[in-house]
This record gives C-alpha cells, sequence and structure tokens, in this order.
C-alpha cells in the first residue's frame, strides 16, 4: 500500500476531525437510489455482468474523491494512492466468502480481472479471509434479493476501523426506469455528507452514459 500523510494542522476540517474520532459510534449511513436504467441495457447488449459493472463505476468514483482514500493510521490520517474493492460474493453453499478486486483505471482491465476472481472464489474451497489488515480497500456487499431503505452494518470499533462500507441491494422498475438502492456508511471524522453527496452525483453522471466505462 502507497500513502502519504495527510497534513492535519493544515486541513480545513481539523476541528470536525478532532470532535468525531472520539465517539463511540463515529460512523453515518445514507441510503439513496440510483438510476441504473441505461447500465442495465449496455451490460444485457454486451453481456456483462450487471455486479461486476456497478462494482467498476463505484469504485472508479472514489478513486476519484480524496476523502474516500483517507483512512486512519496511528494518530493520523493517511491518503491512500488508490483504494481497491472487496465484495461478499455468494458460495455454493449458500454461505458467503470474500472477493477482491484490484483497482484498473481501465474497465475491460478490471472486468477481466473481477470474473477470474469470482470464478476462484464460487468454484473452489478457499479460506474465510477477511484480510483485517488492509485499509487501503473499499468493502462492497451486493444484496440482490432485497430492494432496502435502510442498512446498518456490523463493527468492530476496537480495530481503529475507518474503512466506507457501500452496498447494492436488487434493482427494481419503476415509472419506465430502472432503480437500484445504495448504502454508503463512512467514518464522519473522515467525510461528511457533502462529499457522499459528490460521490453520489458523479456516480449517477457515469451510469448515465455507461459507454464511458462499458
Amino acid at each position: 500500500m502507497k500513502f502519504q500523510q495527510l497534513n492535519l494542522n493544515t486541513w480545513p476540517r481539523l476541528k470536525q476531525y478532532e470532535f468525531f474520532k472520539q465517539y463511540e459510534n463515529p460512523f453515518f449511513n445514507i441510503c439513496s437510489t440510483l438510476d441504473v436504467t441505461e447500465l442495465v441495457n449496455k451490460v444485457k447488449h454486451n453481456n456483462f455482468s450487471f455486479s461486476t459493472s456497478i462494482l467498476y463505476a463505484s469504485i472508479y468514483i472514489a478513486n476519484q474523491i480524496e476523502e474516500f482514500k483517507y483512512r486512519l493510521k496511528g494518530d493520523g490520517v493517511i491518503i491512500c494512492d488508490s483504494v481497491y474493492a472487496g465484495s461478499t460474493i455468494l458460495s455454493k453453499n449458500d454461505t458467503f466468502n470474500f472477493c477482491y478486486f484490484d483497482y484498473f483505471n481501465d474497465f475491460q482491465a478490471f472486468y477481466e480481472n473481477a470474473q477470474k476472481q469470482i470464478e476462484l472464489s464460487q468454484n473452489r474451497d478457499i479460506e474465510f479471509d477477511g484480510r483485517n489488515n488492509d485499509i487501503d480497500i473499499i468493502h462492497y456487499s451486493v444484496i440482490p434479493w432485497i430492494s432496502f431503505t435502510s442498512f446498518s452494518h456490523p463493527r468492530n470499533y476496537r480495530n481503529n476501523d475507518s474503512i466506507p462500507k457501500i452496498v447494492f441491494g436488487k434493482y427494481y422498475e419503476k415509472n419506465g426506469k430502472i432503480k437500484m438502492p445504495i448504502s454508503i456508511e463512512v467514518h464522519h471524522a473522515l467525510m461528511d455528507g457533502f462529499h457522499l453527496g459528490k460521490y453520489l452525483k458523479r456516480l449517477q453522471t457515469i451510469l448515465n452514459k455507461p459507454d464511458y466505462i462499458c
């Protein structure tokens, strides 16, 4: 993992950081709805996996927004050079494992690597690997059976966790558009609702024109 140290003394959010890092539960969660109509049509036409394509769009935008690469480390904050994705994958026995996807600034490279990792995860008995020591990651879950309106995560507050968690739910049709719920949970010492709003706006923009990514 490559990173640089954030200069807290010149950081405009220093006071907010110091305030929220003392909280027993410093995380906040926002659930929203994405319009995935164009992406669904695109992946069906090209015979791509929807879940892999939306995962790429999400991690691509996260790597564009600096706050999504902030992590608590020691007594300070670091900025990861890039972050990669770790997602739950359903196993054949209806349990799940974690699958990890290196970040590529190119959809085709990401997609090909992701499909290989998914196939390995689903077709081989592998150790349950939570990668608890990695922080240059975003944790993803996909729940394609439920169109949720709220979400909460288990958290281990003893390990100085500051990793964002993003969940995609079941997409559905409404008024001729295909909608999908998304949950984003982040550490309030590191970012605010403003940054989540920026993320969702940029993600929706790229979903409206998926030719850019796939």
